[in-house]
């Protein structure tokens, strides 16, 4: 996977108008042939602005949980959620960390809601979450090589 590559991707999808949720899980989606579908894909949309423009958790995180759910998630009960539980606490611990929060209003403090430069600052959040994702992903995939549980994702043909 290519890091700069799938970050320049999901600005690009930003720049072009999707909430930041929509872009990061349309660029993975394809990136990861996760297959999901039209309807899987509008999911993402609610999340955007921080929870449908309630300004709260960050677009970006929620739209790397996505992935990482798509990837790791359950459909019975049966199943464990401790491997997606830790990825996505990992996610959230790590982009607070680069960030100091994760809150969408926290976030865009600094400028003016709504306004071009609004939209150029949350670039670097979409930039971040994606960063930190394939780390993520990388690692996983590293200890799949190794032996390890088994691979984080599913690379493309």
């Amino acid at each position: 996977m290519q890091k700069e590559s799938l970050t320049a991707q999901a600005i690009e999808q930003f720049k072009g108008g999707l909430f930041c949720s929509e872009a990061i899980l349309q660029v993975f989606n394809e990136e990861l042939n996760l297959g999901l579908n039209d309807a899987a894909i509008r999911m993402a949309t609610g999340f955007g602005a921080g929870l449908g423009a309630s300004k709260c958790s960050c677009g970006s995180i929620t739209g790397a949980v996505l992935v990482l759910s798509a990837l790791k998630g359950r459909t019975k009960k049966e199943e464990s959620v401790d491997e997606v539980f830790a990825l996505t606490q990992e996610l959230h611990d790590e982009f607070k960390k680069r960030y100091k929060a994760t809150c969408c209003r926290v976030l865009t403090r600094p400028v003016k809601w709504g306004e071009p430069e609004h939209h150029q600052y949350c670039e670097q959040f979409v930039g971040g979450a994606v960063e930190i994702l394939v780390d993520i992903l990388e690692r996983g995939n590293k200890e799949k090589e190794l032996g390890e549980p088994g691979s984080i994702y599913r690379s493309r043909s």
